[in-house]
């Protein structure tokens, strides 16, 4: 009996260790500059010739060009009047620094709230909801808009802000 509770007294201790060693995160290593060959490969990595025209498609279409990643969460996309929204939180030269938002809209037949929304962010790159104001960009085929949140105000940061936001618009032209 006393040697049982040794051995579980000893696995909890194990567990803890590895348990906390898991929580570290970004304990100060150093990361490098991405080079321009790495640069450069995002806007012609994946092409989305061949990407469905959907949500699931665009989300696709931005992981495998590695400018997203992470499970998605369901949005409730309705309270703008989107058909589909999805929502990816991880981090980019930071400990979960980046929040993407993607809505997916019915163009063919916009409700009132989302031809308001659509409507509000081709103008000025942003939209109100509930007495706030959202910054978002729409694609270029003006199915889609995104919202892009990173804590980091690195040039890096910036830069693959950008980077994401090209690839984003040119989706489905």
């Amino acid at each position: 009996m006393k040697m049982k509770k040794i051995l579980i007294l000893a696995l909890a201790v194990v567990m803890a260790g590895s348990l906390a060693a898991c929580g570290m995160g970004d304990v100060g290593g150093t990361q490098s500059a991405p080079s321009a060959s790495s640069q450069a490969a995002v806007s012609s990595a994946v092409g989305s010739d061949n990407m469905e025209d959907s949500l699931a498609g665009l989300e696709k279409y931005l992981s495998s060009n590695s400018l997203i990643s992470g499970t998605p969460a369901e949005m409730k996309a309705d309270f703008i009047g989107a058909k589909k929204g999805a929502k990816y939180h991880f981090g980019f030269n930071g400990k979960d620094n980046v929040t993407v938002e993607l809505y997916e809209f019915d163009t063919g037949s916009l409700s009132s709230e989302a031809s308001a929304v659509l409507d509000e962010v081709k103008a000025k790159n942003q939209f109100t909801i509930m007495n706030q104001t959202v910054p978002a960009v729409i694609s270029d085929s003006g199915k889609y808009i995104m919202i892009y949140k990173d804590t980091s105000g690195s040039d890096e940061n910036k830069q693959h802000q950008e980077d994401v936001t090209k690839l984003f618009k040119a989706f489905k032209k």
